[in-house]
């Protein structure tokens, strides 16, 4: 695995820096009205869908990695894109080799966008779990991203994956609005339209930790701020111990977080026998990673951090969301241990 990212990373992330930078819609304007696509959307689904799609998917070979890259640097900003979960779904189609093919043009290009709907763990949705019934046909997913923003479903279910399209859409109040949140009926598969889901389960929960560790990364640029700026006691608060070592602690957990996320790719990328339990601690460390240095976020502004008008606790709203997709970080820590045990005991 390179130590460094490539020359052609660095410029993925510049680039998509420089779109999310320059975009007007926040993640603030969902707290008081409706959900809008951000004008960078269009340029994201249309120009970068191809990155992380392999070759036999109908990509042109790009890694993982290069996905994560954009992804991390859209969460850092807070953007309200349907971009990384659109990038999950197509992730969790080209793990499923049968349904690579189902990416055509419209997908990797950004005229159709999709959502994953794959449940939480330990309830209906992951394999080896039961459904959640519903009405004869149908499959009920809960919590789903962007369901109504989206035109097709890229559902998990007990047998595998399939591309599902919504009988009905329930939304539910999202304790981050810029995150739209809804349950979905699904219609069943058709027989012989589900293909086994492979990697694309790991790749798609790949995605969600980047964009954890991006959210990590803007709490802590913001409470940096906050303490280079801020003068109490004639001094700015940054220099003061028990703020600067706050921030130490965040910044460590945040970069252990995507050293981990980086080299779970590169182990799914090469198909390594310890892809999957390096997937579920890289989950579980950037969910971890997210709310921690969101909440030390709130505490180095101080009382002024608690309220609606100051900007932490966005990153807090957002950092939850997407911790509890594609499983909690508690139940990918179990995960993770189980594996490991497992693997002790076999070698």
């Amino acid at each position: 695995m390179r130590a460094t990212f490539t020359q052609e990373q660095l410029e993925i992330g510049k680039t998509v820096g420089s779109l999310a930078e320059g975009e007007g819609v926040t993640a603030r304007d969902a707290l008081s009205g409706p959900w809008r696509a951000p004008a960078c959307d269009g340029p994201l689904l249309r120009d970068f869908g191809l990155l992380g799609v392999p070759e036999a998917a109908g990509g042109i070979g790009s890694s993982l990695i290069d996905l994560l890259v954009a992804v991390e640097a859209l969460g850092e900003r807070l953007v309200p894109s349907r971009f990384p979960a659109h990038m999950a779904a197509v992730q969790l189609l080209c793990g499923a080799g049968a349904l690579s093919g189902a990416l055509s043009g419209d997908v990797l290009d950004g005229r159709r966008v999709l959502t994953p709907a794959v449940g939480v763990p330990g309830a209906p949705g992951i394999p080896g779990t039961p459904e959640t019934p519903g009405t004869p046909g149908t499959v009920v997913r809960t919590l789903v991203r962007y369901a109504a923003q989206a035109d097709g479903f890229a559902a998990l279910g007990d047998g595998g994956v399939w591309i599902a399209e919504a009988a009905g859409i329930a939304p539910r109040r999202s304790l981050d609005p810029s995150v739209p949140l809804s349950d979905v009926t699904l219609a069943a598969p058709e027989p012989g339209g589900v293909a086994l889901a492979g990697d694309g389960l790991r790749r798609s929960t790949l995605v969600v930790a980047a964009e954890l560790c991006g959210v990590a990364q803007g709490a802590i640029d913001l409470a940096a701020e906050q303490a280079r700026t801020r003068r109490q006691f004639g001094r700015v608060i940054g220099s003061f111990q028990g703020v600067a070592f706050q921030l130490a602690e965040a910044a460590t957990m945040r970069k252990a977080a995507w050293d981990l996320t980086l080299y779970a790719a590169w182990a799914v990328d090469n198909a390594r026998p310890d892809a999957e339990i390096q997937v579920h601690a890289a989950k579980a460390a950037a969910g971890r990673a997210a709310v921690f240095a969101a909440e030390r976020c709130i505490q180095v502004h101080g009382g002024m951090g608690i309220t609606m008008e100051a900007d932490p606790h966005l990153f807090l709203r957002r950092a939850f969301v997407l911790d509890a997709a594609f499983g909690r970080g508690s139940w990918h820590r179990r995960r993770t241990g189980e594996l490991r045990v497992r693997a002790r005991r076999a070698g």
